[in-house]
């Protein structure tokens, strides 16, 4: 091989040497910025994942809470029901008493007033109910009472006025009156056994 030959070999295998640097050196170049572009690639799509569960699991909780109220509502409404129609049940048998039922329920209230001087005033319903016997028996054994002998109309049960006070036992306004005062202590007692 002569100087030539071995000058043209030499700065070949130095041209090949330097360009199989270069191609390695962009070879790791690329693959570097691959596994960078990659990691964020990963890390973005993670970070979006995480995103979107937290929104879902947002609306998740949004949407248990609006069933869970509207359960609620629901059984509200139905306990609301359930004591109305008990509460319109028991006005609808204390209207509907017999003379004899009417009479006890009567004469236990009036004892409550003793000796007291007490006009009575029935409502019509109880007035037709009772006969002119039954209210003999109620002048006999309340003598200090005035009975009157107008009613109040389309009513059942009875009025009582001590001086200027009316007491008013009206069937209406009693059962009225207990549902407002004791149906959340009812419904308590009704739905905590059930």
């Amino acid at each position: 091989m002569s100087g030539t030959e071995q000058l043209k070999a030499s700065v070949l295998e130095q041209a090949h040497q330097e360009g199989q640097a270069k191609f390695q050196a962009a070879k790791n170049q690329l693959e570097r910025e691959f596994e960078e572009r990659k990691a964020q690639l990963l890390t973005q799509k993670t970070s979006e994942r995480k995103s979107r569960l937290k929104e879902i699991k947002q609306t998740f909780q949004v949407e248990a809470q609006q069933i869970s109220n509207q359960e609620r509502q629901s059984t509200l409404v139905s306990k609301q029901k359930v004591l109305s129609e008990l509460f319109a049940s028991a006005l609808d048998r204390m209207r509907n008493w017999d003379a004899d039922q009417e009479l006890a329920f009567i004469k236990g209230l009036l004892g409550k007033y003793g000796q007291e001087k007490v006009t009575v005033q029935f409502g019509q319903l109880t007035a037709d109910r009772l006969t002119p016997v039954h209210l003999e028996e109620l002048r006999t054994a309340f003598p200090n009472m005035t009975f009157m002998s107008e009613s109040i109309e389309q009513q059942a049960g009875l009025v009582l006025s001590v001086g200027k006070v009316d007491d008013t036992y009206l069937y209406d306004n009693l059962i009225d009156s207990i549902y407002k005062e004791e149906s959340s202590r009812i419904a308590t007692d009704i739905f905590a056994q059930g």
